[in-house]
């Protein structure tokens, strides 16, 4: 993916993010969808979880942890500059603070709450594990591949995939509105992949 090309799925990214927060604030069309997937007053009982809840999982803090830390070990055995793991890790800060301080700024209540309110003591959106899944396995494929190979073409569109698997397993098992998870897969997409053109700009094989 060149430069122009990432900086048009940047820009896609920032698009959907903020359309989709201007839709939920206004109670728009996407908001009222929510309440289709998933009715507040939702019948009782649980939905079944166990091959939803390991593919929600990808984007929980254990797994990601075990890649992060496979990725940074693999880095330094292959003797790559320490500098780009660097790089990675505030990279990875920002992406938590951006995810965190959006869920604390909009306060949405999740499904199993049965009520659906703003700026209340939820947490729901944007997804975490959606926007974790994306941003942070973008940014383990950019260490672990070579800018043009066919691994770094492969992986680069393949992560965005497995996200949207969080995506929906995640509104399977009720942790959170369908709008969330959009919200979620598209702010992971824009912070990916502005780390990723940040991390590559330093990689030697960039050039």
């Amino acid at each position: 993916m060149n430069l122009r090309d990432s900086r048009i799925v940047i820009g896609l990214g920032v698009f959907v993010f903020v359309a989709t927060l201007l839709d939920l604030v206004t109670i728009g069309v996407l908001r009222s969808w929510d309440h289709h997937v998933i009715p507040v007053a939702r019948p009782a009982g649980e939905p079944s979880s166990t091959w939803w809840q390991a593919l929600a999982d990808i984007g929980g803090f254990a797994v990601l942890t075990v890649v992060l830390v496979g990725t940074a070990l693999l880095h330094l055995y292959r003797r790559r500059p320490i500098r780009q793991l660097v790089r990675a890790a505030v990279w990875i800060a920002i992406i938590e603070a951006a995810i965190w301080l959006t869920k604390l700024a909009v306060g949405r209540t999740p499904p199993r709450s049965h009520v659906d309110r703003l700026w209340d003591a939820g947490m729901s959106w944007p997804s975490g594990h959606t926007a974790d899944s994306h941003a942070l396995l973008l940014i383990a494929v950019t260490l672990l591949t070579t800018t043009g190979t066919r691994l770094d073409r492969l992986t680069v569109w393949a992560v965005p995939v497995i996200s949207a698997g969080v995506a929906v397993a995640t509104v399977q098992l009720h942790y959170h509105w369908p709008t969330d998870t959009v919200g979620g897969w598209s702010l992971g997409l824009a912070l990916g992949m502005l780390a990723r053109r940040s991390l590559r700009n330093q990689t030697p094989d960039a050039r």
